[in-house]
């Protein structure tokens, strides 16, 4: 027999929206820099938050150019 708390989490998720708002999922938008290693437009993309404490965490990303889309473009 299925514990309640496995009862509340299924309801919960059959009633979770089926686009929910960034805000719901725990997420915050954020303004980040893109540098280009190249001016060529080939090599990779550097993405930093705009807060220095964020970057002293670590928090940053590398990524060859042909794997970022802009999500704008792709709808």
């Amino acid at each position: 027999m299925a514990s309640k708390n496995t009862r509340d989490t299924s309801e919960r998720w059959q009633e979770a929206p089926r686009d929910p708002e960034p805000s719901d999922l725990g997420y915050e938008l954020d303004d980040w820099e893109v540098i280009r290693a190249r001016k060529d437009d080939r090599g990779h993309l550097m993405f930093l938050p705009e807060e220095e404490d964020m970057l002293r965490e670590e928090a940053f990303i590398v990524a060859d150019a042909c794997s970022v889309c802009d999500v704008v473009e792709r709808i």
